[in-house]
């Protein structure tokens, strides 16, 4: 018989119209946002089989024992190795019990169109003429943080996209949706993941977003193939990194892989911060094997006061906000309902999380 999800716990901020809209789906809903001063009663927590949180899952005060009922858990993270974690969700018994989904999907809108500004930047030097006229308050185009342009050049502040090869390192739904964007620039797009094989997306698709079959990039490169993988970096004009962090990811990218990227290549990255060591991209970017890197998340994180990453001049940084975008919360309140329809229809929800993967 099919769970009913009758009782629902929100630890998320939600929109009063939200909120109202997903009080018609359930028997149930109380609301706790992150920051108020109250926290979940234990005895509401008993009774919850459904819980809609952030990427920290269960609140750390509640323990698995406090929440016996609980069958399915929604976070608004791609990533669960936060979540999982938690005291509650960290247990093999709890992970039996509990179905983790993922808001794998809802990212689309927000972090492809980040990467493609961040992009443009690099390449026009933006950041740096933005900084520049607003510190110096003078009409000036060459930019002293780079060489001076050979004579007769037209400056020395940009750089165009067509014709170059971006390189997908991961081709979930947020690289998919890059990948479509970028198509627009006349950009050739290829992928590396660790089969090195195409599959479909199955999971969590806005509609008009993304590549479903898979079919945008001109070849697909695998990261478990050290020679596959070094001739998909080598191809990789703008390499944009994707990826969760797990045991397979953490650390992977290392000297030998940014001296294996083309020649003036940059660096994206809205994965996680732990792909690779500040201080050997701080050595790729010093020694030319790098032009540029925007970076959404970085190692450490939060990135300590007066790191030498802040001021690097071919370096932009975000605090890992590249997925905020107006509605986030909303959107991945369809994304729970979507899931709680179809387990109450006996299905599997939309981006079960795999405990093993992290994701």
């Amino acid at each position: 018989m099919a769970p009913s999800l009758s009782n629902l716990i929100i630890t998320c901020p939600l929109s009063p119209e939200k909120l109202a809209e997903v009080k018609t789906h359930f028997k149930s809903v109380h609301h706790y946002p992150p920051g108020g001063k109250d926290k979940v009663p234990k005895e509401l927590a008993k009774k919850a089989d459904v819980w809609y949180s952030n990427y920290t899952g269960i609140p750390e005060y509640l323990k698995f024992e406090d929440i016996p009922n609980l069958r399915l858990v929604q976070l608004t993270s791609a990533g669960a190795n936060t979540a999982l974690k938690s005291p509650a969700l960290n247990s093999e018994q709890a992970l039996k019990q509990i179905t983790i989904s993922s808001a794998s999907g809802i990212h689309s809108l927000s972090i492809p169109q980040w990467i493609l500004s961040q992009s443009i930047s690099l390449y026009m030097h933006l950041y740096l003429q933005t900084y520049n006229l607003r510190h110096t308050q003078k009409w000036a185009r060459n930019i002293p943080q780079l060489p001076p342009p050979p004579p007769g050049d037209f400056g020395n502040s940009g750089r165009t996209l067509y014709g170059k090869t971006a390189g997908l390192l991961g081709y979930g739904h947020i690289a998919r949706e890059t990948a479509r964007l970028l198509k627009a620039f006349n950009v050739n797009v290829i992928a590396a993941n660790s089969t090195g094989e195409k599959r479909k997306d199955e999971g969590f698709i806005i509609p008009g977003t993304g590549d479903e079959e898979g079919i945008i990039p001109s070849a697909y490169y695998s990261t478990n193939d050290p020679q596959s993988f070094k001739t998909f970096l080598s191809k990789s004009d703008i390499l944009i990194a994707s990826l969760p962090s797990t045991p397979q990811t953490i650390d992977l990218l290392k000297d030998e892989h940014f001296e294996a990227l083309p020649k003036d290549a940059i660096l994206i990255n809205v994965g996680r911060g732990d792909l690779f060591k500040s201080e050997t991209l701080i050595k790729a970017l010093d020694q030319g094997h790098l032009s540029g890197a925007a970076l959404d998340v970085t190692d450490p994180e939060p990135l300590t006061d007066g790191h030498p990453l802040y001021t690097h001049p071919l370096v932009t940084i975000t605090p890992h906000t590249s997925s905020n975008v107006k509605g986030y919360f909303e959107v991945g309140a369809d994304l729970l309902l979507e899931n709680v329809k179809r387990v109450r229809e006996g299905g599997k929800p939309i981006n079960k999380v795999d405990p093993e993967k992290g994701y």
